[in-house]
């Protein structure tokens, strides 16, 4: 046994000759103090990996990208049961990476740059292709590592109307498309588009996409199955950006897109074709409603539903240059074949909007909140809401839905 020797040393006027007997008292029940036993203990049983899938009832389901500002490069989508706002799981989307969903909804691609040192060292871009499933990871493609690190927009990677490729957005700042073959598991090739951002493809020609280009034109590309440029048009100017630019995001139904433009101008394109074909124009501001500042705004500010007969845009008032990306006060409906507005209802601080493929409900990032809302939809606009999420993520701006 070790004896342990306590000595004190000007102990302080306090301390009482009966309390340094209690010290001394102490100190001898611990020097003879029998030793603890020991209790032996199981050694726990190793752990299992497993992979599980989403529960086959929540076949509701809204994708929410988050870039994550904060720290940029672990980003991520989040994954959520959309009838009841559940939370379902995740896919990483790495340095400031964009996604897209295949139009058969069983494979989610997400283009992405990885550093070897987290935030510095050798740059790796790749596609990465997850099962929607289990979320898991599946294969990828190495890219050119020339991907657009951008903010989260739709039209940044989209796959073409088979699904047998996947168009991706390129800046040097030289803008370019990465063509990649999923069945070949490569990239086929590289098309040069200079001034042009973003992918529009066609529904109809599976080798042909369209861009909204800076100089207020669009332009059309058609390729051959090897990926190689056959035929590349462009329209007349079809919008000034100096005097009423157009907001990126676009809407599709088959080969007809929607834009909106910053004053809440309307233009329709038909792009089944090698040069898009403004089919409509028309105002969502009436006189009255210009008079008190109303304009869209947001990043994914607008939604047409799958059948191509409603619109729902998010609007504030006392807009002027420089509010195009303010959060929703109300969003609009509006009638796309007469123009008529048709209902108009809080807009909970919405900058994203999407439709559920069936049109049965409408889902809305809140820009303010970082939350999202989930409406039924009726033949006016949204009707209730269903569900809300409280916090959706901390930088969302795009959404898509599963189902």
């Amino acid at each position: 046994m070790t004896l342990h020797i306590f000595t004190i040393r000007h102990a302080p006027r306090w301390l009482t000759h009966s309390a340094l007997g209690a010290v001394w008292a102490a100190a001898g029940l611990l020097c003879h103090a029998a030793p603890a036993a020991r209790v032996a203990m199981e050694p726990l049983p190793a752990e299992t990996l497993t992979v599980s899938r989403i529960a086959p009832e929540a076949t509701q389901r809204v994708y929410v990208a988050d870039i994550a500002i904060g720290h940029i490069s672990d980003g991520r989508i989040r994954v959520f049961d959309a009838k009841q706002g559940k939370f379902l799981g995740m896919v990483s989307t790495a340095y400031a990476g964009n996604f897209t969903v295949n139009p058969a909804a069983h494979e989610l691609y997400v283009a992405t740059t990885h550093l070897s040192r987290s935030s510095r060292g050798d740059r790796t871009d790749v596609l990465e292709v997850h099962d929607t499933e289990t979320l898991g990871f599946k294969y990828e493609v190495i890219l050119p590592p020339k991907r657009a690190q951008a903010l989260n927009y739709r039209g940044l990677v989209r796959t073409n109307s088979t699904g047998n490729w996947v168009l991706v957005q390129n800046a040097t700042p030289a803008t370019s498309i990465t063509v990649v073959d999923l069945n070949q598991r490569k990239v086929l090739t590289e098309v040069a588009t200079p001034g042009c951002w973003g992918v529009l493809p066609s529904a109809t020609h599976a080798m042909r996409f369209s861009m909204l280009c800076g100089d207020g034109k669009v332009a059309t590309v058609t390729l051959n199955e090897q990926g190689q440029v056959t035929d590349r048009q462009t329209t007349a100017q079809l919008f000034d950006a100096d005097l009423d630019a157009w907001f990126h995001h676009a809407e599709q139904v088959g080969d007809r897109y929607w834009f909106v433009s910053f004053k809440g101008v309307l233009t329709e394109l038909d792009v089944s074709g090698p040069v898009a074909v403004v089919r409509q124009t028309r105002s969502l501001v009436n006189a009255a409603a210009a008079r008190q500042g109303w304009r869209p705004g947001g990043y994914q500010n607008f939604a047409v539903d799958p059948s191509g007969q409603r619109l729902v845009v998010a609007m504030h008032a006392q807009g002027s240059e420089g509010t195009h990306k303010r959060p929703a006060q109300q969003l609009w409906t509006f009638d796309l074949q007469s123009g008529k507005r048709l209902s108009t209802v809080p807009g909970r601080g919405t900058i994203s909007l999407t439709f559920s493929r069936d049109g049965q409900r409408l889902q809305g990032l809140d820009g303010e909140r970082g939350g999202m809302t989930i409406w039924r939809w009726s033949d006016t606009g949204p009707k209730r809401v269903q569900t809300t999420v409280v916090k959706a993520g901390e930088s969302s701006m795009h959404l898509e839905s599963h189902d």
